[in-house]
């Protein structure tokens, strides 16, 4: 059985009858060795999903996207707020941009800090955007 069906978390009864024994030493340093496997295959995973969701990026979004997270690095704006700036920046339409950014926000790229349709409410890059934008990146480097 893959070990990522298995709980990756044993009993405290199951733990304390072997924790002090060979068994359990051989059991626990067995147990890591497969959680650090499943990390491994995990990351590897991710990072495929990565240039998957890149690739089925058109152009324009991915445009939105990067500028979207630099713009983002230097201030706290609204959704409102930020697709204004990158209409003005990138001569697309506010409503094009405010759909992608939206669309991306729903992906779990961006979130919203404070409660949506609030004024006050500014949107965040999340782990994932972060991740997907330094993959991109990598990836433009690599081309270029």
């Amino acid at each position: 059985m893959n070990v990522l069906l298995k709980p990756a978390i044993i009993s405290k009864l199951q733990l304390e009858s072997i924790e002090n024994t060979e068994e359990g030493i051989i059991f626990a340093r067995k147990r890591i060795s497969e959680l650090e496997n499943d990390l491994l295959l995990m990351d590897e995973i991710l990072k495929q999903s990565l240039f998957l969701f890149i690739g089925l990026m058109k152009d324009k979004q991915q445009l939105i996207f990067t500028e979207a997270i630099k713009q983002l690095k230097k201030e706290s704006l609204s959704l409102n707020k930020l697709a204004e700036i990158l209409s003005n920046k990138l001569d697309l339409t506010f409503s094009m941009i405010k759909w992608n950014l939206t669309k991306f926000r729903d992906f779990g790229l961006f979130e919203s800090n404070g409660q949506r349709g609030n004024t006050k409410s500014t949107i965040l890059a999340t782990e994932l955007g972060k991740m997907l934008n330094s993959t991109f990146a990598r990836m433009k480097t690599k081309k270029l």
